[in-house]
């Protein structure tokens, strides 16, 4: 049996945090996988990658890795805001600063508690605090409510999420070329033939002398 200490529950914290940060990357795949597929296969993969290391931590939680959890967050986080300052380097809007949405701050908010937990449960064994079972309960407990208060709104976010288009009047919407123009003032219609006019000299065709 093992000891309930605050390295195995930093551990555990660690895997439900990258729980939460795979379950909006894979939420928000399809959006990207539309705009850029290499995009679209970024985000399966760390996806991924995310879930599997919070089975695997679970099962051997191994400093090495561990190690190989915070570094790969820590490069998502980095490329999240290099993204935002800068743009990617590459695709459709290689150089275009993306914008700050609420998916992309909720997965780097739990990638930042992966990097920390995962860190914390390094700590070596003759340091780690023993919990009780009620404490440790509790604190667990606490946790999984913040990590599913974080994943909830950034999932539902990112499913919910298109990008502008013609059918939403986006950017990229355009009026045809053929459409009619705003109405405009019927043109004048021609008045028929009006008789001679008369001067108050005479008749029609008045002229003086003959």
């Amino acid at each position: 049996m093992q000891l309930k200490t605050d390295t195995r529950l930093a551990t555990i914290i660690a895997a439900l945090a990258s729980v939460g940060a795979g379950s909006i990357h894979l939420a928000v795949t399809p959006d990207h996988w539309r705009e850029w597929a290499p995009s679209g296969l970024f985000f399966i993969g760390i996806a991924l990658f995310q879930l599997l290391w919070a089975g695997l931590v679970l099962r051997f939680p191994r400093s090495a890795w561990i190690t190989v959890g915070i570094a790969a967050n820590l490069a998502s986080m980095m490329l999240w805001g290099a993204s935002r300052l800068w743009g990617i380097p590459m695709g459709p809007n290689a150089g275009v600063p993306e914008e700050v949405g609420i998916p992309g701050v909720l997965t780097t908010l739990l990638e930042a508690v992966v990097v920390g937990s995962a860190t914390w449960s390094l700590r070596a064994r003759k340091r780690a605090t023993v919990f009780s079972t009620r404490s440790y309960r509790l604190a667990l407990g606490g946790a999984a409510v913040f990590v599913v208060a974080l994943m909830a709104p950034g999932v539902v976010t990112g499913l919910d999420h298109e990008h502008d288009g013609p059918e939403h009047g986006g950017a990229g919407h355009e009026h045809d070329s053929t459409t009619t123009p705003p109405n405009e003032p019927a043109p004048a219609t021609p008045t028929p033939n009006a008789p001679p006019s008369t001067t108050s000299h005479g008749s029609p065709g008045h002229s003086h002398g003959s």
